[in-house]
C-alpha cells in the first residue's frame, strides 16, 4: 500500500507570490517521503499549476505518472491553503490535500497540512483526515512530520537536508526516512537536482518501499 505522498519539498517553503504559476518536471524515479512511487524504479513526468492571491489563499493541482502493483495509473494532487510570510523571516502555510488515483492502484485519500520555515530551516506535519482503504493501510489519524534545511552554494548551487517519521495506525508500518540533495539552476533553462532518498520501512505497507537507498535525477521548468 502507498505510504502518503507528499508533494517533492526539501522543506517547508511559504513564500508568498501572487498570480499564476507552475512548472513541468521530468524525474528518473518519483521518491516520495524516501518511497518510490513508479514501482521498479521507473522514470515519471510531473506538472504543477497554482493560483495564489495577494492575501495568501491558493490553489494547486499536481500531477504525475505513478505504478504501484504492477498497475500504471496517475496521481493528481488537488490542494487549497493559506500562506504568509510574516517581517521577522518566519513563514507559515497551511491548507489540505487530496490524493486521487482514477485507475485506483492505490486508494484516494486526504491530509491536512502545516508547515513553517524560517531563514533556511523547514518544519512540516501532515494529519490523515479521510482514506478510501478498504486494507486500512491508510487510515484516518495517520501522521507524518519532517524537518530540512536547504542552503545556497557559489555559482547557483543549493544543497538541502531531510528527516521524516511516517507514523501510521496499523501495525508495523511506521518508519523513518531521510534525504539529502544536490541542485542547480540552469537560468532559463530550469533547475537540476540529484536526490538520494533512504526508508527504514521495516515490513511496512508500501509494496514499492525497501530499504535500499534510491538516488534521482530530476529537471524541473517553472514558468
Amino acid at each position: 500500500m502507498l505510504a502518503a505522498a507528499v508533494l517533492g519539498t526539501l522543506s517547508a517553503n511559504t513564500q508568498v507570490l501572487a498570480g499564476a504559476s507552475g512548472s513541468v518536471a521530468v524525474t528518473s524515479n518519483y521518491v516520495a517521503r524516501g518511497l518510490t512511487q513508479t514501482q521498479d524504479d521507473e522514470a515519471a513526468l510531473q506538472g504543477t499549476f497554482n493560483y495564489t492571491t495577494q492575501s495568501g489563499l491558493y490553489g494547486e493541482v499536481f500531477g504525475s505518472n505513478v505504478k504501484f502493483n504492477g498497475i500504471r495509473d496517475t496521481e493528481i494532487d488537488l490542494s487549497a491553503g493559506y500562506k504568509k510570510d510574516l517581517e521577522n523571516g518566519l513563514g507559515y502555510d497551511v491548507g489540505v490535500v487530496k490524493y486521487v488515483y482514477p485507475e485506483h492502484s492505490s486508494p484516494d485519500y486526504s491530509e491536512a497540512y502545516g508547515k513553517l520555515s524560517y531563514k533556511g530551516w523547514g518544519a512540516e506535519a501532515y494529519y490523515t483526515v479521510d482514506s478510501k482503504d478498504a486494507t486500512n493501510a491508510v487510515q484516518k489519524g495517520d501522521v507524518y512530520y519532517a524537518l530540512g534545511y536547504n542552503g545556497e552554494l557559489p555559482n547557483n548551487w543549493g544543497y538541502g537536508v531531510q528527516v521524516g517519521h511516517d507514523n501510521f495506525k496499523a501495525a508495523d508500518a511506521d518508519y523513518d526516512h531521510a534525504q539529502v540533495s544536490l541542485t542547480k539552476s540552469l537560468d532559463k533553462m530550469g533547475d537540476l537536482a540529484l536526490v538520494v532518498d533512504h526508508a527504514d520501512t521495516g515490513i511496512g505497507t508500501a509494496p514499492n518501499g525497501t530499504k535500499e537507498n534510491r538516488a534521482s535525477l530530476t529537471w524541473t521548468k517553472n514558468f
